[in-house]
């Protein structure tokens, strides 16, 4: 089976089938936690940067509203801090890699506990 997503010939995302293949890889190496300058947390930023250029050209309306996983995500950045570091507070790593894919909610728990440690007032979390 030949892959969706070939890196020997990087472009940009142009079909729903590879924006949705980097939407599963991204999934996967979250979800493994690559430690940074390894091969796989620069294949992280990689499909970061392509699934966030095709969410913008396809997707541009949704671009502008802000998400309990955009703050989340922005504080993360701003405190230096990586979406694994919420994996003890928000019950494992595939509880966070639902919340960042949008698969789940937060829990009262979970938007207490990301106000505690990041200081993300609550309104912003629901």
């Amino acid at each position: 089976m030949t892959a969706v997503l070939d890196f020997t010939k990087p472009h940009v995302l142009r079909t729903e089938e590879e924006y949705s293949e980097a939407i599963r890889m991204l999934d996967e190496l979250l979800d493994s936690d690559p430690l940074a300058g390894t091969e796989e947390h620069d294949l992280l930023e990689f499909l970061s940067v392509l699934v966030e250029a095709y969410e913008a050209e396809h997707y541009p309306d949704e671009m502008f509203s802000t998400t309990p996983q955009d703050v989340v995500d922005f504080v993360l950045g701003q405190k230096g801090m990586q979406r694994g570091d919420l994996a003890e507070i928000m019950g494992g790593k595939s509880r966070v890699s639902e919340f960042f894919a949008g698969k789940r909610e937060l829990s009262r728990t979970q938007i207490r506990a990301l106000r505690d440690l990041l200081g993300i007032p609550a309104d912003l979390l629901l």
